[in-house]
């Protein structure tokens, strides 16, 4: 009987063995051929820039703090972009509640807490005007989807994926912390900008004590196309 049971135990020992062969062959014979010559940072970086330059319509919501030397001041932001036109809700903004900033090619209006509005040539300009706290919404229009604004003149250095790790532009350094895909789209998640004073625009005055530390860290929640409805996440 032990004979029996040996033989027994040798042929579904044999019969086991066969079938890893038989997988390990199939596993081979399907794996993926490796690219010899895979495509460089730079490659990746230019279907990148392709892939993300016409995206100009969305709706992101995010986390915004803002810091001047001991100044502090967060909020949340929910923007609406159509091409060249944007609203921009910022809510808890700087200790006044709500504020809605509405642009398009013709300039920029700015409403707080439903009632008073000023006006002015871009978003960047009316929010410095009413509140004192300067936001790069020109540029951030490109920066939050990872790439620098065109027309300007950029220095970067990408990650070994194609993407945007640091860029330095408009007075600005701005680091690209981490990504997620959102809407099938590879995008930036969390960034961190700090401004160079000595090269913000002229109408930018700092004080002695915000020069020094003058930043914005942006982290976002929620990012869809434009037929897509934001959900807060207050």
């Amino acid at each position: 009987m032990a004979r029996d049971v040996a033989e027994v135990r040798t042929v579904n020992g044999k019969r086991w063995f066969s079938v890893c062969l038989l997988v390990s062959a199939c596993a081979q014979a399907t794996s993926a051929p490796v690219d010899p010559n895979p495509p460089t940072e730079n490659t990746l970086w230019q279907q990148r820039q392709l892939f993300l330059s016409d995206y100009e319509t969305w709706n992101l919501g995010a986390r915004l703090a803002v810091k001047a030397g001991r100044r502090h001041e967060t909020a949340t932001i929910y923007w609406r972009r159509r091409g060249v036109t944007s609203r921009i809700d910022l809510f808890g903004a700087f200790g006044v509640g709500r504020v809605r900033i509405s642009e398009d090619p013709q300039g920029a209006v700015l409403v707080k807490n439903n009632a008073d509005s000023i006006n002015g040539q871009s978003a960047d300009e009316v929010l410095y005007r009413t509140l004192g706290w300067h936001v790069p919404f020109k540029q951030m229009g490109y920066w939050l989807r990872g790439l620098p604004e065109p027309e300007l003149p950029v220095t970067i250095k990408l990650d070994k994926n194609g993407r945007l790790e640091k860029l330095v532009q408009s007075g600005w350094q701005v680091t690209f912390l981490q990504y997620r895909i959102y809407a099938g789209r590879e995008l930036p998640r969390k960034l961190y900008l700090v401004a160079d004073p000595d090269m913000l625009p002229a109408r930018i005055q700092l004080e002695d004590d915000q020069a020094e530390s003058f930043s914005v860290k942006i982290v976002i929640s929620q990012w869809h196309d434009g037929d897509d409805k934001l959900q807060p996440s207050r």
